[in-house]
């Protein structure tokens, strides 16, 4: 029963989870003149400041959960007086951000702050902007990890949060706009090398949905598991040339210590594709975007399937969690005839409160000299 234990942070982020969820539930009985994103109501925009404020405050003051330790002790190891240069900005655009803090500051807290500030405020707008349920939306932003892995991989999430900012030129119908979502998955690429996948998944996703190439690339990704281990060579070579390239060369892939993700996550991923997949007509009233939306979601599952040979390659899926977060929330709500809706969002909560289970420690792990001063009397010894 280990993953129903609950360490005193994690209730204090479910509590304020559960009560900004129904404020944003009762904003949209006030919801702007204008549309979003796909056409639905927006809610007064108290449903969204109020998570900006709490989720980025939570991340912004904590010292611990993954990568945490390690970013603070580099920033430590600074010189006083470091060089901020435009080179630098688009050689290393974290490198550019963290000399600049450090030349104002030996306080390691106010990178963490930053990062925080870069990294979470821009997905929770996306999801407000394109959800039909924000509160459903909240709700997937703990559940799936989103928020416990903004703590871990901070470069990562900050480059996430730049191509973001692509959204509307990836779902649009000018072919124009191809070059601005281009321009912006350049800046993530400064921030983080990995960010370069999101420009050929640009002609992967924008294809009408359900095509048989999709099947095959998720088959192709079950025989990749199954061959790895021929391939491994030439991958660690391509690794060298990217931000992973320190994971080539201390035996993460060759010293069987590091396991891979597990079927039943990939079947947790899955999971909206085949609502969706059983309701195709009715999933049809997104158009294009819908289609997007889809053939995202078939490489989310690819890339988890590959995932199951080393949980490394999950972290490619950061870049599309959001996505996958709103075409959930679509499905439950749009894709399943409205008479079934109740049961398949009381579901969908059930799954994917079971998932946060699965990644409960990161915010278990969460400690901080500033955010409740008063916690130690709580916390489990």
């Amino acid at each position: 029963m280990g993953y129903f234990h609950f360490d005193f942070y994690e209730i204090v982020v479910w509590v304020m989870t559960i009560i900004m969820c129904a404020i944003a539930a009762a904003c949209r009985r006030a919801p702007l003149r204008r549309p979003g994103g796909l056409g639905q109501p927006l809610p007064n925009p108290i449903a969204v400041i109020l998570p900006i404020v709490f989720f980025t405050v939570f991340v912004a003051l904590r010292k611990t959960v993954g990568d945490t330790y390690f970013y603070m002790h580099s920033f430590n190891l600074m010189p006083d007086e470091n060089l901020v240069s435009p080179e630098l900005f688009f050689t290393s655009m974290y490198s550019f951000f963290q000399s600049a803090i450090r030349n104002l500051t030996d306080d390691p807290q106010w990178l963490i702050a930053f990062t925080a500030v870069f990294s979470i405020p821009v997905p929770l707008i996306i999801l407000y902007k394109y959800c039909p349920r924000f509160e459903m939306a909240i709700f997937m932003f703990v559940a799936f990890s989103y928020l416990g892995g903004a703590m871990n991989g901070m470069r990562q999430y900050m480059a996430t949060a730049i191509v973001l900012l692509a959204t509307r030129y990836l779902f649009s119908e000018k072919k124009t706009d191809f070059i601005k979502y281009a321009v912006i998955i350049m800046l993530a690429y400064c921030m983080h090398n990995s960010a370069i996948i999101m420009l050929p998944l640009y002609f992967v996703v924008r294809r009408r949905a359900w095509q048989m190439s999709s099947y095959l690339m998720v088959l192709g990704s079950a025989v990749g598991v199954v061959i790895f281990d021929t391939i491994l060579p030439s991958f660690l070579s391509a690794l060298e040339q990217t931000d992973y390239a320190h994971y080539s060369q201390n035996g993460w892939f060759t010293s069987g210590q590091t396991g891979g993700s597990s079927l039943i996550r990939v079947m947790f991923i899955a999971y909206p594709l085949v609502i969706a997949y059983l309701n195709k007509e009715r999933l049809k009233m997104l158009g294009r975007i819908g289609d997007i939306l889809v053939n995202i979601v078939f490489v989310d599952v690819a890339i988890y399937m590959i995932a199951m040979y080393n949980w490394i390659f999950a972290r490619l899926a950061i870049y599309l969690a959001i996505y996958f977060i709103i075409f959930v929330v679509w499905v439950v709500n749009y894709a399943v005839p409205p008479k079934d809706r109740s049961i398949f969002v009381f579901a969908t909560v059930a799954v994917y409160f079971l998932y946060s289970r699965m990644d409960s420690f990161m915010i278990a792990a969460y400690q901080s000299d500033y955010f409740l001063p008063g916690r130690k009397l709580f916390r489990s010894q």
